[in-house]
């Protein structure tokens, strides 16, 4: 064999691991939003992602100069402090964890000091209950249904004595694509909330359907209402961009980057 054969054959050898090399670098790369920009009537805003350790997120800065910093414990996110425009502290949330589900978070928004407690039916339902200085007689308890890792049902029963008794369900529809947050290491075992546009779980939302009944001042209430998710994708099956729309009117789009 020619020395120029084994050239080439090696060079020809050498771009083929290479390549392979690179492209499994590549498949290995975690997809996470890198910023995110919000548009709705009342105007635009925009936030950039930061991450450590590939897709543990460190900090989000906002265009309106407010930050969140994030503080993990291996692949928990254990503290969260929120900071205004300023460079103030305006909230902390501190959070902890039994059998690797959330149990507990302790809040402080100023003078505010307050804990929320999670217990766990099963791997699919939680029941969250705080402890907010509340008349005698209140209530406030939320129940959250999952499956795969995506929210399809909130309860949530509302009482103050001689006032109002509201009960609230939510049925959440899900798609079976990504979601932006999907890679963020922790964000899933947080995030329950799905009164916020931008939620934290396995898939996209499609469409949350709400009910409330009760009364008020003992009179019967009943209403419905609904937000619906239109979303667009990229070659990764990643929203690029989505918009809601819901039954008040209201519309909002959100942009994204990875």
């Amino acid at each position: 064999m020619t020395n120029f054969l084994r050239a080439g054959i090696c060079l020809i050898f050498g771009l083929i691991i290479s390549c392979s090399s690179r492209d499994e670098e590549q498949e290995n790369i975690l997809v996470v939003p890198r910023t995110i920009t919000s548009k709705s009537s009342s105007g635009e805003s925009s936030s950039a992602y930061h991450y450590i350790d590939g897709n543990k997120l460190a900090r989000v800065v906002s265009s309106n100069r407010t930050k969140v910093e994030s503080f993990y414990t291996n692949k928990f996110i254990t503290k969260t402090i929120s900071y205004n425009e300023l460079g103030e502290i305006s909230a902390t949330n501190n959070y902890e964890y039994a059998n690797n589900k959330l149990s507990k978070v302790n809040t402080n928004i100023g003078i505010l000091n307050y804990n929320i407690y999670y217990t766990w039916i099963d791997s699919n339902h939680v029941s969250i209950e705080d402890d907010k200085t509340r008349s005698v007689g209140s209530i406030d308890k939320t129940e959250v249904y999952l499956s795969n890792g995506n929210v399809v049902k909130t309860t949530r029963h509302l009482h103050i004595p001689n006032y109002y008794t509201i009960d609230e369900v939510n049925i959440v529809e899900d798609d079976v694509k990504s979601n932006p947050f999907k890679n963020v290491e922790g964000f899933s075992l947080i995030a329950f909330d799905i009164k916020t546009n931008l939620f934290y779980q396995s898939n996209n939302i499609t469409k949350i359907t709400t009910t409330r009944t009760g009364t008020i001042d003992g009179e019967p209430m009943a209403e419905t209402y609904f937000k619906v998710f239109n979303h667009s994708f990229n070659s990764q099956m990643f929203p690029l961009n989505y918009t809601v729309n819901d039954s008040f009117g209201n519309s909002y789009t959100y942009e994204f980057t990875y």
